[in-house]
C-alpha cells in the first residue's frame, strides 16, 4: 500500500534531524582556568634593602653634569646682565657642594645596610662602598672655601670624576637579575624607579614624593 506523500515527508525530516544529531562533532572541551601566579611577594625588609642600595648608587647610574655657563645675551640690559651671570655662579657653586654631599651620605647609607639578604649582596655593598670613599676626596678637593673665579674649570674637573666612578665589584643589575626575588623587591623599591632621590647627610633613605601617602580628603 504506497505511503501519502505528507507521511512520507514528514519521515524524511525526521530522518534528517537524526543523522544531524547523531554525526554533528561533540561539544570541544572548556578551556582550563589560569593558573595564578605563585611568585611570592617581597618581605619588606628585602624591598628597604633595595631601596637603600639604590639610593645609595644612585652616582653610579645618574651621573649629575655640571651646567656649562652661557655668554649673556647681547639684547639684556646690563643688570640683567649680571644677574644672569650670578645666577650661573650660584648653579656651579652648588654643584660642586652637591657631589661631595651625596658621595658622603651614599658612603652612609652603605655603612650598615643590614643582613645581607642574598649570597654576593655583601660584595656588592663593598664594592660601591670602596669606590665612593676614593670618590670623595677627589671631589672635596674642588669644593670651593670662599669665592674663587675658577668655578667652570673645578665643575668640569668634578663632573669628569663622576663619569669615571665605577664600582669596585659587582654591580647591583647583576645581582638582580640573578635574584628573582630582588628583582620582585626592586619593582616595589621606589628609589629604584624614575622618582628615586640622591641622598643627603645624615637624612638617612630619601623619601621620594611618590613614596608618600596621598592626604585624605574629607567628606563634604
Amino acid at each position: 500500500m504506497p505511503m501519502p506523500k505528507a507521511g512520507l515527508s514528514a519521515l524524511l525530516v525526521a530522518a534528517l534531524v537524526v543523522t544531524g544529531c547523531s554525526s554533528g562533532s561533540a561539544p570541544a572541551p572548556s578551556a582550563a582556568p589560569a593558573t595564578p601566579s605563585t611568585s611570592p611577594t617581597p618581605t619588606q625588609d628585602l624591598v628597604s634593602w633595595m631601596d637603600r642600595v639604590c639610593a645609595a648608587t644612585r652616582l653610579f647610574e645618574h651621573k649629575p653634569k655640571a651646567p656649562k655657563p652661557e655668554a649673556p645675551d647681547g639684547s639684556m640690559s646690563d643688570q640683567t646682565a649680571e644677574h644672569f651671570a650670578i645666577f650661573q655662579y650660584m648653579e656651579l657653586q652648588a654643584y660642586l657642594h652637591e657631589i661631595p654631599e651625596f658621595t658622603r651620605a651614599s658612603i652612609e647609607l652603605l655603612e650598615d645596610p643590614g643582613p645581607e639578604p642574598v649570597k654576593g649582596g655583601a660584595a656588592t655593598i663593598e664594592g660601591y662602598r670602596t669606590a665612593l670613599r676614593r670618590l670623595l676626596p677627589k671631589v672635596e678637593k674642588y669644593r670651593p672655601k670662599k669665592a674663587p673665579d675658577d668655578l667652570p674649570q673645578r665643575a668640569r674637573k668634578v663632573a669628569k670624576l663622576v663619569a669615571l666612578l665605577r664600582t669596585d665589584g659587582p654591580k647591583l643589575a647583576d645581582l638582580v637579575d640573578r635574584e628573582p626575588a630582588l628583582a620582585r623587591a626592586r619593582a616595589k623599591a621606589v628609589n629604584c624607579g624614575p622618582d628615586g632621590m640622591f641622598p643627603q647627610p645624615g637624612e638617612g633613605v630619601p623619601t621620594p614624593a611618590a613614596a608618600a601617602a596621598p592626604p585624605s580628603t574629607p567628606g563634604r
